[in-house]
């Protein structure tokens, strides 16, 4: 069959070159060499076009079935975006109300603080002007206090000896009576000798209650801590009923020491005890009332302290809140990123599948034709 072809071939080339070719056997085993090249080339060709087609047709259905994989990858993830945008607008409502909320307690707690302070500092000013007034009566109890220790117990002992003592000692002790509110006797009228000068005047208690009052060992102490924890217990009326002995022109230190050392010391005490109540009295309502403020005052501090404490709660829940927020927002974020990235993906595997579906065809169809 071959042979027969050389032939006609020869014939053919001298009817278009007018030269003669002839066939001889070297030559022809010669073109048998060369055809098996040739044959071998082309197979070879045939083999590695075959190999192209065939890696070509599996990456486009690898990229096809890429596509419907990251169809139902970005599905997910787009339904996870929903999620997260909700939970995110969520947590947003919520920072916005926590915020408002902690906006609010601040400025009521600012407000409240401002109050406080405002409070306690007019306070303070009154305590410093109401302490001043009180260190005007001070040196009074000072002064009581001097008088009953300047008693020693020698000079009770002397006024208990006395049989008859004489009536400035009787009246001083009526007047230590009365701020001790020790019960005296009836009143009536009667005729007093003192500074060798004779007044009516009302009848004593000293038989009757002082001499038992001086029996006591406990009597100086009794004054001493009156001075101390009793003082203000003085009313008005207790003074009022001290001003007849106290008017009285010699009623005084001077002319009860003339009768005894301790009658004087008792009358510096009840002059004292007096004028320690008169200047005390326009003191103590502004240390009541100052006292009152304190402690509310200190109440309003402690509910301070409390809102304040809510306040660091309420500031603590939003910080918290915040954080949430923005790791939501962050997520949201990544997962808006991986979508776009997987519908980029998606969206160039497309192309590339459409731009190459003329050439899958081709390829297929050569496929078939092998």
């Amino acid at each position: 069959m071959l042979p027969l072809q050389v032939g006609r071939m020869c014939e053919e080339y001298f009817l278009r070159m007018r030269r003669h070719v002839y066939v001889t056997p070297k030559s022809y085993l010669s073109f048998l060499s060369f055809y098996k090249l040739v044959y071998a080339e082309k197979f070879k060709e045939v083999n590695n076009l075959e190999h192209s087609v065939n890696v070509g047709l599996l990456k486009l259905n690898q990229a096809a079935q890429d596509i419907k994989q990251m169809k139902v990858k970005l599905k997910d993830e787009e339904k996870k975006l929903r999620e997260s945008e909700e939970q995110t607008n969520q947590l947003l409502v919520k920072v916005q109300s926590e915020s408002a909320k902690a906006q609010k307690k601040s400025e009521q707690v600012g407000a409240f603080r401002d109050e406080c302070l405002a409070n306690k500092e007019r306070i303070e000013v009154e305590q410093e002007e109401a302490n001043r007034d009180l260190q005007q009566a001070l040196p009074y109890l000072q002064e009581a206090e001097n008088a009953v220790k300047s008693i020693t117990a020698k000079d009770i002992v002397e006024l208990k000896t006395m049989k008859t003592p004489s009536d400035i000692i009787r009246l001083v002790f009526d007047g230590v009576m009365i701020l001790l509110q020790t019960k005296l006797v009836d009143v009536r009228m009667e005729a007093k000798v003192i500074n060798k000068k004779t007044v009516d005047f009302i009848h004593d208690s000293f038989d009757e209650t002082a001499k038992a009052m001086m029996a006591d060992v406990r009597f100086l102490s009794t004054l001493f801590d009156f001075s101390k924890n009793e003082k203000d217990n003085i009313n008005d009326e207790t003074c009022e009923l001290l001003m007849p002995y106290l008017e009285l022109e010699n009623f005084n230190p001077a002319v009860a020491k003339k009768a005894s050392n301790a009658a004087e010391g008792l009358c510096k005490w009840v002059g004292a005890m007096v004028m320690y109540h008169e200047a005390a009295k326009i003191v103590k309502p502004k240390m009541d009332y100052l006292k009152i403020q304190t402690a509310r005052v200190d109440v309003a501090l402690r509910q301070l302290a409390e809102a304040e404490a809510e306040l660091a709660q309420a500031q603590a829940t939003l910080r918290d809140i915040n954080k949430q927020f923005e790791a939501a927002l962050s997520a949201k974020t990544e997962l808006e990123q991986r979508a776009l990235a997987t519908k980029r993906k998606m969206d160039q595997a497309n192309k590339l599948i459409n731009g190459l579906a003329g050439e899958k065809t081709r390829c297929a169809t050569l496929d078939v034709d092998e």
